[in-house]
């Protein structure tokens, strides 16, 4: 009765129940049309990245922007970021067929700025690393997910990701119609003393309330908005 919106044991689990009714990937053409038609214009949580970016390094707004799909957050955001005589860094890594759409798009568009990068080594260390509508889809532990990079972000902003107060992690499936994708809820002070572990202090967190997260027969599972986090790393001693 509750199809996709159920507890799965697993991502193998939740990947397999995403096949049986739709196309269970995040390169389907309706996902990445989505997310660029909502680059038209802003969402509640993009005020507080743009807050951050704006403020880690005004002078010089350097972003590698993990699973950022076609670039649909620097057009968002460009107007915003951009100064007289300043250029804006962005980089984008998702997959490859996500990737071709966007560099196509950034060509007809002659996004200055605006670049795609097939590897993690085109990382630096300069970089805001920004991950938005897109952690809750990575499907090990935060410390391999840091750990990936070649140099450690000193900065990582999270934006539009589910977690939850009280249960502990689940995986459940979004489900789009044409498409679905499993994502993991991590629990909120778990999220927390993760990235602690790592080396991260959290400066600032946000609602994210233009999402949530229904389980209509799981009440208590219900997310009733997503979240935005920002980590700095601690200074070395």
């Amino acid at each position: 009765m509750s199809g996709h919106c159920r507890l799965f044991r697993s991502f193998e689990e939740a990947w397999k129940s995403a096949g049986r009714s739709a196309y269970a990937g995040h390169d389907h053409p309706d996902y990445i049309q989505e997310h660029l038609d909502l680059s038209k214009s802003l969402r509640p949580s993009d005020y507080a990245v743009l807050y951050w970016l704006l403020r880690i390094n005004p002078d010089n707004i350097r972003v590698f922007d993990f699973a950022g799909n076609v670039g649909n957050l620097f057009y968002s955001y460009y107007p915003y970021l951009r100064r007289a005589g300043e250029l804006i860094d962005w980089t984008v890594f998702d997959l490859p067929r996500t990737m071709e759409k966007g560099r196509e798009i950034a060509a007809n568009r002659s996004a200055l700025g605006l670049r795609f990068e097939d590897s993690l080594r085109g990382f630096s260390e300069e970089q805001t690393l920004l991950v938005s509508g897109a952690f809750h889809y990575w499907e090990t532990s935060v410390r391999e997910f840091i750990r990936q990079f070649p140099q450690r972000p000193h900065h990582v902003i999270l934006n539009r990701t589910p977690v939850h107060d009280s249960q502990p992690p689940f995986i459940t499936v979004q489900h789009r119609g044409s498409y679905a994708v499993p994502c993991i809820v991590r629990n909120k002070k778990e999220l927390a003393s993760a990235f602690a572990a790592e080396g991260y202090v959290m400066v600032d967190q946000w609602p994210a309330f233009e999402l949530s997260l229904q389980m209509p027969l799981l009440p208590n599972y219900t997310v009733p908005n997503y979240s935005g986090f920002y980590f700095r790393q601690q200074a070395q001693k």
